[in-house]
């Protein structure tokens, strides 16, 4: 099974970085900066390293909502088992945030209205409500399960 963290970076003014995936092609897809868990990490200690590659020396502060997509059993046929967890940071400064993260790549800010996107790319149903409910602070604090 595959243990994946994705990593959403809010801004001040509630826009999200959104980097270039590793696929090739002649237009990026804008995804959240991921990664996978190694067998001795935890999902909150992956989540971590990929936030440390994804903004470097940028301050930030997490957030207490934790989005959890199980994996599914049995497996959808073709693919592999994969849970993924979604941490929440908010960039520490007011104001706009950096053009650029260290994330290999390029970075774009998005506004809400684009996360319903994420959802398809990423396989993350109702990543865009748990942004929404997070910043608008009426999802609780703790996991949250993200779809079916």
């Amino acid at each position: 099974m595959r243990r994946v963290v994705f990593v959403a970076v809010l801004s001040s003014d509630g826009r999200l970085a959104l980097v270039a995936d590793d696929l090739s092609g002649a237009l990026p897809r804008w995804v959240l900066p991921s990664g996978s868990a190694r067998a001795t990490e935890t999902y909150r200690e992956a989540a971590v390293r990929v936030l440390r590659d994804a903004v470097g020396a940028v301050p930030v502060r997490g957030g207490a909502v934790e989005g959890c997509r199980w994996a599914q059993v049995p497996a959808p046929v073709g693919r592999g088992r994969r849970e993924a967890h979604v941490f929440i940071f908010r960039l520490a400064a007011a104001g706009d945030p950096p053009e650029h993260l260290p994330w290999r790549g390029a970075t774009r800010w998005a506004g809400p209205e684009q996360w319903q996107e994420l959802c398809t790319r990423c396989d993350l149903p109702d990543v865009d409500v748990l942004l929404t409910g997070y910043l608008e602070g009426w999802i609780p604090d703790g996991r949250i399960t993200l779809g079916p």
